[in-house]
Protein backbone atom coordinates (compact mmCIF):
# COMPACT_ATOMS: atom_id res chain seq x y z
CA UNK A 1 0.00 0.00 0.00
CA UNK A 2 1.40 3.37 -0.97
CA UNK A 3 -1.28 5.88 0.59
CA UNK A 4 -3.99 5.37 3.37
CA UNK A 5 -7.15 7.20 3.23
CA UNK A 6 -8.58 8.29 6.67
CA UNK A 7 -12.14 8.84 6.68
CA UNK A 8 -14.13 10.30 9.85
CA UNK A 9 -17.42 9.89 10.45
CA UNK A 10 -19.72 10.04 12.94
CA UNK A 11 -23.73 8.99 12.59
CA UNK A 12 -23.94 10.07 9.17
CA UNK A 13 -23.86 6.81 7.39
CA UNK A 14 -26.09 7.63 4.31
CA UNK A 15 -22.96 10.28 3.48
CA UNK A 16 -20.60 7.71 4.54
CA UNK A 17 -21.72 5.30 2.03
CA UNK A 18 -21.16 7.73 -0.87
CA UNK A 19 -17.67 9.10 0.44
CA UNK A 20 -17.22 4.84 0.20
CA UNK A 21 -18.79 4.78 -2.80
CA UNK A 22 -16.14 7.15 -4.36
CA UNK A 23 -13.43 5.93 -3.65
CA UNK A 24 -14.27 2.58 -5.40
CA UNK A 25 -14.22 4.56 -8.53
CA UNK A 26 -11.06 5.62 -8.09
CA UNK A 27 -8.81 5.29 -10.90
CA UNK A 28 -4.98 4.67 -11.87
CA UNK A 29 -4.49 3.18 -8.11
CA UNK A 30 -5.88 -0.29 -7.91
CA UNK A 31 -3.89 -1.91 -5.43
CA UNK A 32 -1.91 0.78 -4.19
CA UNK A 33 -4.47 2.37 -1.31
CA UNK A 34 -6.03 1.16 1.83
CA UNK A 35 -8.97 2.82 4.02
CA UNK A 36 -9.91 3.44 7.75
CA UNK A 37 -13.10 4.70 8.43
CA UNK A 38 -12.41 6.58 11.83
CA UNK A 39 -15.90 6.79 14.01
CA UNK A 40 -16.22 8.83 16.75
CA UNK A 41 -18.76 6.75 18.67
CA UNK A 42 -21.71 5.90 16.12
CA UNK A 43 -24.86 4.34 18.00
CA UNK A 44 -26.47 4.12 14.27
CA UNK A 45 -26.11 1.49 12.00
CA UNK A 46 -22.48 2.67 10.40
CA UNK A 47 -20.68 -0.18 11.55
CA UNK A 48 -22.72 -2.89 10.20
CA UNK A 49 -22.41 -0.51 6.84
CA UNK A 50 -19.30 -0.40 7.00
CA UNK A 51 -18.68 -4.18 7.55
CA UNK A 52 -20.99 -4.85 4.83
CA UNK A 53 -18.92 -2.91 2.11
CA UNK A 54 -15.76 -4.06 3.48
CA UNK A 55 -16.62 -7.38 2.30
CA UNK A 56 -17.29 -6.02 -1.45
CA UNK A 57 -14.59 -3.69 -2.26
CA UNK A 58 -11.24 -4.63 -3.53
CA UNK A 59 -8.98 -2.17 -0.97
CA UNK A 60 -8.79 -3.34 2.47
CA UNK A 61 -11.41 -1.38 4.40
CA UNK A 62 -10.78 -1.03 8.23
CA UNK A 63 -13.04 0.68 11.04
CA UNK A 64 -12.25 2.53 14.09
CA UNK A 65 -14.10 3.62 16.68
CA UNK A 66 -14.63 4.72 20.54
CA UNK A 67 -17.10 5.85 22.89
CA UNK A 68 -18.20 8.36 22.29
CA UNK A 69 -17.74 11.55 24.57
CA UNK A 70 -18.08 15.14 22.57
CA UNK A 71 -16.56 15.82 19.18
CA UNK A 72 -13.52 14.21 18.99
CA UNK A 73 -12.17 14.75 15.97
CA UNK A 74 -7.82 14.60 16.24
CA UNK A 75 -8.82 11.44 18.53
CA UNK A 76 -10.34 9.81 15.43
CA UNK A 77 -7.68 10.87 13.13
CA UNK A 78 -4.69 9.79 15.86
CA UNK A 79 -6.69 6.17 16.04
CA UNK A 80 -7.11 5.73 12.19
CA UNK A 81 -3.45 6.81 11.12
CA UNK A 82 -2.62 4.02 14.33
CA UNK A 83 -4.67 1.29 12.61
CA UNK A 84 -2.98 2.30 9.04
CA UNK A 85 -0.17 0.71 7.47
CA UNK A 86 1.20 2.90 4.53
CA UNK A 87 3.84 5.23 4.26
CA UNK A 88 1.32 8.21 3.23
CA UNK A 89 -1.89 9.64 4.47
CA UNK A 90 -4.91 11.17 2.97
CA UNK A 91 -7.24 12.72 5.38
CA UNK A 92 -11.15 13.73 4.45
CA UNK A 93 -14.62 13.67 6.14
CA UNK A 94 -17.17 11.15 5.67
CA UNK A 95 -19.42 13.84 4.32
CA UNK A 96 -17.35 14.25 1.07
CA UNK A 97 -17.29 12.60 -1.97
CA UNK A 98 -14.00 12.44 -4.19
CA UNK A 99 -12.84 13.14 -7.65
CA UNK A 100 -12.33 9.53 -9.58
CA UNK A 101 -8.48 11.37 -10.10
CA UNK A 102 -8.41 12.15 -6.54
CA UNK A 103 -6.32 9.40 -4.53
CA UNK A 104 -4.12 9.76 -7.86
CA UNK A 105 -3.04 13.04 -8.01
CA UNK A 106 -2.08 13.25 -3.88
CA UNK A 107 0.15 10.45 -5.59
CA UNK A 108 1.56 12.64 -7.61
CA UNK A 109 1.90 15.69 -5.83
CA UNK A 110 3.58 14.00 -2.97
CA UNK A 111 7.55 15.53 -2.17
CA UNK A 112 9.66 15.11 0.47
CA UNK A 113 9.38 18.50 3.32
CA UNK A 114 5.93 19.08 1.68
CA UNK A 115 2.57 18.80 3.88
CA UNK A 116 -0.14 19.22 1.13
CA UNK A 117 -3.25 21.42 1.79
CA UNK A 118 -6.58 21.52 -0.08
CA UNK A 119 -10.35 21.74 0.51
CA UNK A 120 -13.82 21.43 -1.26
CA UNK A 121 -16.81 22.27 -3.12
CA UNK A 122 -19.67 22.62 -0.98
CA UNK A 123 -23.43 21.48 -2.45
CA UNK A 124 -26.82 22.80 -1.05
CA UNK A 125 -29.24 20.04 0.51
CA UNK A 126 -31.28 19.34 -2.75
CA UNK A 127 -28.28 18.81 -4.79
CA UNK A 128 -26.56 16.42 -2.19
CA UNK A 129 -29.68 14.69 -1.88
CA UNK A 130 -29.76 14.06 -5.96
CA UNK A 131 -26.22 12.60 -6.00
CA UNK A 132 -26.80 8.61 -5.12
CA UNK A 133 -23.80 5.87 -3.93
CA UNK A 134 -24.95 4.04 -7.54
CA UNK A 135 -24.05 6.51 -9.25
CA UNK A 136 -20.49 7.38 -7.72
CA UNK A 137 -19.60 3.58 -8.08
CA UNK A 138 -20.41 3.40 -11.56
CA UNK A 139 -18.12 6.03 -12.10
CA UNK A 140 -20.83 9.02 -12.83
CA UNK A 141 -19.51 11.83 -10.83
CA UNK A 142 -21.25 15.14 -10.62
CA UNK A 143 -20.47 17.56 -13.92
CA UNK A 144 -22.91 20.08 -13.21
CA UNK A 145 -21.15 22.18 -9.70
CA UNK A 146 -22.54 25.37 -8.65
CA UNK A 147 -20.76 28.35 -10.30
CA UNK A 148 -20.45 30.59 -7.16
CA UNK A 149 -18.29 27.46 -5.61
CA UNK A 150 -16.18 27.10 -8.71
CA UNK A 151 -15.18 30.66 -8.22
CA UNK A 152 -14.50 30.70 -4.34
CA UNK A 153 -12.22 27.53 -4.93
CA UNK A 154 -10.12 29.05 -7.81
CA UNK A 155 -9.74 32.50 -6.32
CA UNK A 156 -8.52 30.53 -3.24
CA UNK A 157 -6.28 28.24 -5.40
CA UNK A 158 -4.77 31.66 -7.13
CA UNK A 159 -4.17 32.85 -3.59
CA UNK A 160 -2.57 30.05 -2.62
CA UNK A 161 0.28 29.93 -5.45
CA UNK A 162 0.53 33.32 -4.12
CA UNK A 163 1.19 32.48 -0.62
CA UNK A 164 3.68 29.83 -1.56
CA UNK A 165 5.78 31.75 -3.52
CA UNK A 166 6.10 34.38 -0.90
CA UNK A 167 6.73 32.10 1.81
CA UNK A 168 3.37 33.09 4.06
CA UNK A 169 3.98 31.45 7.30
CA UNK A 170 0.93 28.91 7.52
CA UNK A 171 -0.81 29.98 4.31
CA UNK A 172 -2.20 28.00 2.57
CA UNK A 173 -4.17 26.37 5.21
CA UNK A 174 -4.80 23.13 5.92
CA UNK A 175 -8.53 22.28 6.05
CA UNK A 176 -9.12 18.80 7.40
CA UNK A 177 -11.02 17.18 4.58
CA UNK A 178 -8.24 17.25 2.26
CA UNK A 179 -4.96 17.02 3.48
CA UNK A 180 -1.97 14.71 2.79
CA UNK A 181 1.52 14.16 4.31
CA UNK A 182 4.41 11.35 5.10
CA UNK A 183 3.68 9.03 8.15
CA UNK A 184 7.06 10.29 9.01
CA UNK A 185 6.18 13.76 9.31
CA UNK A 186 2.70 13.48 11.14
CA UNK A 187 4.90 10.64 13.55
CA UNK A 188 7.50 13.57 14.27
CA UNK A 189 4.83 16.05 15.70
CA UNK A 190 2.82 13.64 17.19
CA UNK A 191 -0.20 13.68 15.03
CA UNK A 192 -3.51 15.88 15.67
CA UNK A 193 -3.80 16.94 19.51
CA UNK A 194 -6.58 15.59 21.19
CA UNK A 195 -7.03 18.35 23.71
CA UNK A 196 -8.92 19.83 21.03
CA UNK A 197 -12.54 18.89 21.33
CA UNK A 198 -15.63 20.22 19.74
CA UNK A 199 -15.19 22.07 16.19
CA UNK A 200 -12.57 23.17 15.05
CA UNK A 201 -8.81 24.61 15.08
CA UNK A 202 -7.42 20.77 14.95
CA UNK A 203 -5.93 21.15 11.85
CA UNK A 204 -4.35 24.72 12.01
CA UNK A 205 -2.95 23.83 15.13
CA UNK A 206 -0.87 20.49 12.93
CA UNK A 207 -0.18 22.82 10.51
CA UNK A 208 1.44 25.11 12.95
CA UNK A 209 3.62 22.47 14.53
CA UNK A 210 4.35 20.83 11.21
CA UNK A 211 5.69 24.10 9.77
CA UNK A 212 7.76 24.68 12.51
CA UNK A 213 9.37 21.26 12.19
CA UNK A 214 10.50 22.25 8.35
CA UNK A 215 7.65 21.47 5.99
CA UNK A 216 6.38 23.81 3.68
CA UNK A 217 2.40 23.88 2.88
CA UNK A 218 1.72 23.46 -1.14
CA UNK A 219 -2.07 23.66 -2.01
CA UNK A 220 -3.36 20.80 -4.12
CA UNK A 221 -6.83 22.84 -5.48
CA UNK A 222 -6.01 23.24 -9.21
CA UNK A 223 -5.25 19.41 -9.37
CA UNK A 224 -8.90 18.14 -7.29
CA UNK A 225 -10.86 18.73 -4.76
CA UNK A 226 -13.71 17.05 -2.86
CA UNK A 227 -17.33 17.61 -3.04
CA UNK A 228 -18.79 18.25 0.37
CA UNK A 229 -22.36 16.89 0.79
CA UNK A 230 -24.62 19.47 3.05
CA UNK A 231 -25.54 18.32 6.94
CA UNK A 232 -26.46 20.53 9.71
CA UNK A 233 -23.81 22.44 11.40
CA UNK A 234 -22.16 21.10 14.24
CA UNK A 235 -23.43 21.66 17.62
CA UNK A 236 -20.33 22.50 18.72
CA UNK A 237 -19.90 24.94 15.03
CA UNK A 238 -19.15 28.66 15.88
CA UNK A 239 -17.79 31.11 13.08
CA UNK A 240 -13.97 31.81 13.44
CA UNK A 241 -13.74 29.67 16.18
CA UNK A 242 -15.34 32.83 18.14
CA UNK A 243 -16.02 32.05 22.18
CA UNK A 244 -15.07 28.63 22.20
CA UNK A 245 -13.04 26.74 24.00
CA UNK A 246 -10.65 25.64 20.91
CA UNK A 247 -9.67 29.19 20.45
CA UNK A 248 -8.72 29.73 24.22
CA UNK A 249 -6.52 26.42 24.14
CA UNK A 250 -5.11 27.58 20.69
CA UNK A 251 -4.23 31.14 21.95
CA UNK A 252 -3.10 29.75 25.13
CA UNK A 253 -0.06 28.06 22.98
CA UNK A 254 1.86 30.82 21.06
CA UNK A 255 5.30 28.69 21.87
CA UNK A 256 3.30 25.62 21.12
CA UNK A 257 5.64 22.78 21.26
CA UNK A 258 6.44 20.79 17.83
CA UNK A 259 5.64 17.46 19.44
CA UNK A 260 2.17 17.74 20.77
CA UNK A 261 1.67 15.57 24.56
CA UNK A 262 -1.45 14.48 23.73
CA UNK A 263 -1.36 12.93 20.37
CA UNK A 264 -0.88 9.93 18.22
CA UNK A 265 1.34 8.54 21.07
CA UNK A 266 0.88 9.15 24.48
CA UNK A 267 2.35 7.68 27.51
CA UNK A 268 0.32 5.62 29.21
CA UNK A 269 -1.83 2.74 26.94
CA UNK A 270 -4.69 4.24 25.18
CA UNK A 271 -8.09 2.74 24.97
CA UNK A 272 -8.67 -0.28 22.76
CA UNK A 273 -9.24 0.43 19.07
CA UNK A 274 -11.67 -1.78 17.46
CA UNK A 275 -10.39 -3.04 14.04
CA UNK A 276 -12.97 -4.17 11.06
CA UNK A 277 -11.12 -5.41 8.13
CA UNK A 278 -12.64 -7.57 4.93
CA UNK A 279 -13.17 -10.02 5.21
CA UNK A 280 -14.49 -9.07 8.49
CA UNK A 281 -12.28 -9.71 11.67
CA UNK A 282 -11.42 -8.04 15.03
CA UNK A 283 -8.02 -7.23 16.72
CA UNK A 284 -7.02 -4.93 19.10
CA UNK A 285 -4.43 -1.94 19.26
CA UNK A 286 -2.91 0.12 22.02
CA UNK A 287 -0.75 2.65 21.26
CA UNK A 288 2.14 3.63 24.03
CA UNK A 289 5.25 5.57 24.67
Amino acid sequence: MEIAVLVSTFERPGHLERCLASLEAQQGVDGRFEVVVTDDGSRDETLRLVATIARRVSFPLSFTTHQHDGFRLARCRNEGVAASTAPYLLFTDGDCILPPNHLSAHLAARRQGRVVAGDCLRLDRDASESIGAAELRAGRFPSRLPVAERRRLAGKALRAKVYEACRIPTRPRLSGNNIALWRSDYERVNGFDEQFVGWGLEDRDLQVRLERAGLRTWSILLRTAPIHLWHPAAPTFSRNNAGTANLAYFESLPNRPTFCQDGLVKPTDAPVIVRLASPVSVSHARRAA
